[in-house]
């Protein structure tokens, strides 16, 4: 995982996250409108609740929507707990140290993953920077 430096808020977010909910946060990433936050891999399910009363909790508390992804080691893997729909392929290419992705989706569903005015895709490019390395994201 690609070394990431929080400040003094994101560390009090992973802490009031990681105490409601009792699962580990891996990373943190915080927008203007949505809070997304990275947990070990099968601890999702846990972070949400029984109807989603849990997350609920942590949405009240940010005043923020929150997304919870599972992470893991496996870019591909990963890319697909974190892209909202089915995907057709997902190209890793890394040439000179510059790592970069494509995500190809089916046309009608494009807009689910670059999101108004690309904020999903940006938040996604963000989370791969901080947990893979990853330098450069697309969709087609």
């Amino acid at each position: 995982m690609a070394t990431a430096t929080y400040d003094t808020e994101m560390i009090r977010t992973i802490n009031m996250f990681e105490s409601i909910t009792d699962v580990e946060a891996r990373d943190c990433l915080i927008k203007d409108e949505e809070a997304y936050f990275i947990v070990p891999e099968g601890k999702a399910g846990m972070a949400i609740g029984k109807g989603g009363k849990i997350v609920q909790k942590v949405q009240d508390q940010l005043g923020k929507d929150v997304k919870i992804y599972e992470y893991n080691d496996n870019l591909g893997a990963f890319i697909n707990n974190l892209v909202p729909t089915d995907l057709r392929g997902v190209d890793i290419k890394e040439e000179n140290g510059h790592k970069t992705v494509t995500i190809s989706v089916p046309r009608d569903n494009k807009g689910r993953v670059v999101g108004k005015d690309g904020s999903k895709i940006d938040s996604i490019r963000d989370i791969l920077a901080r947990t893979h390395n990853v330098d450069d994201v697309t969709v087609e």
